[in-house]
């Protein structure tokens, strides 16, 4: 594994980054982050604040990635009955084959977009967060194995299993 602290990191002329005693906020163009540091976490070991520092300075990176482009994701329905019904400020409103529709709250940190029923895409400039609320949108239709339906990532690649045979 490389060493991650002899990496340059690039910064934008539009980013500001504040250092305070607990965190460090970055302004960019997108929006702002704040990140706690590592050393003013209260009981905890010095060996673990070592092995925190790192994670700490992959966080930044993304931050800094994400307050100057953002980040998105794709969201592909595939099977027949699964498509986003409607986008409100607040919900999204999808049809998933169930007996109901499931409603989902969007947090304000994640804007929302639908080009076409069968696809939905979610764009924010913190990539953890985005991460968590795609995972959750799949969550309610996990892919099937057997017959290639549910909520995918674009491009996400399923390998079809094989069916009984008699």
């Amino acid at each position: 594994m490389k060493n991650i602290f002899k990496t340059k990191i690039k910064i934008s002329t539009g980013t500001k980054i504040l250092i305070n005693k607990e965190n460090v906020s970055i302004k960019g163009p997108k929006g702002s982050l704040f990140l706690k540091l590592p050393n003013q976490q209260q009981n905890i070991s010095s060996s673990t604040k070592k092995a925190l520092y790192p994670l700490f300075f992959r966080k930044f990176q993304k931050a800094l990635v994400g307050v100057n482009l953002g980040y998105i994701v794709r969201l592909v329905f595939v099977g027949v009955g699964f498509r986003v019904e409607s986008l409100e400020t607040n919900f999204i409103k999808l049809k998933l084959g169930f007996s109901h529709f499931v409603f989902i709250k969007i947090p304000p940190y994640i804007s929302v977009f639908s080009p076409k029923k069968t696809r939905l895409i979610l764009k924010s400039i913190d990539e953890q967060l985005l991460k968590e609320f795609s995972s959750k949108i799949c969550s309610f239709k996990l892919p099937d194995v057997y017959k290639g339906k549910g909520i995918l990532y674009k491009n996400q690649i399923l390998t079809l299993k094989e069916g009984k045979k008699k």
